[in-house]
């Protein structure tokens, strides 16, 4: 519980309750506003404001948690980890090379052989 009175918290608290005060008191000018003008878009924004409060109420509860169980940032970052396989880096044989084809192919080919011999030596 003394990590919650540490500097760096006390700053996340009144970040927190600088951020409602002012998101409320922002969604409540927006209701008044809509209130006097009769207008609907002035409710949604409103209702925005203060679903913006509610987020930031969710995101600190989040870093309240994640300070209690350290544990649960680890399993995150963990499921965050790609899972992918190991490409398969052994050498592979150059394919034969047949004389029956297109002269300039096989020519061609020949030349890929000689190259991925050279490479594997």
């Amino acid at each position: 519980m003394k990590a919650f009175l540490s500097p760096r918290w006390l700053g996340w608290h009144a970040l927190l309750l600088v951020s409602l005060v002012s998101l409320g008191r922002i969604g409540w000018w927006q209701w008044e506003t809509a209130r006097d003008e009769g207008d609907w878009q002035n409710y949604g924004y409103a209702v925005q404001w203060w679903l913006f409060a509610a987020f930031a109420v969710f995101l600190w509860v989040k870093l309240v948690l994640d300070e209690l169980d350290p544990s649960r940032v680890a399993d995150r970052e963990k499921a965050a980890e790609p899972q992918l396989p190991l490409p398969d880096l052994r050498p592979r044989a150059a394919a034969p090379v047949e004389d029956d084809e297109d002269e300039e192919l096989a020519a061609y080919n020949r030349h890929l052989a000689r190259l991925a011999e050279q490479a594997r030596e």
